[in-house]
């Protein structure tokens, strides 16, 4: 719903642009036609994002469950991983075969 909020701003900048410019025909339809890219794609960004960190926090809550994950063929698991929020990342813990691997959360299955 939000978006359709920075359509309805585009809109109305040419509305503007129409009525209290003396721009030519073709120069405000290219300033709308930028403004629409422009905002398609922050929201094509924002959805990308909100993906991505949907698919985090699935990974980081089957981590925390017990669950074990396949990262790049590795078992990624509470008994030889540990869970860093702040890197999103799994740690390898000491005395285990994975010591001080890193391994990014959204490279896991």
């Amino acid at each position: 719903m939000g978006y359709l909020v920075w359509f309805g701003i585009v809109a109305l900048v040419f509305a503007v642009m129409h009525y209290f410019t003396k721009l030519g025909m073709k120069q405000k339809a290219l300033i709308s036609a930028v403004l629409t890219l422009f905002i398609s794609g922050a929201i094509a960004y924002n959805i990308a994002s909100d993906r991505d960190r949907e698919k985090v926090v699935t990974i980081e809550q089957k981590f925390r469950s017990g669950e074990t994950l396949i990262c790049h063929g590795v078992d990624v698991n509470t008994t030889t991983f540990d869970y860093s929020v702040g890197t999103q990342s799994f740690i390898g813990l000491k005395g285990t075969p994975h010591y001080q691997q890193i391994i990014n959360a959204r490279e896991c299955e």
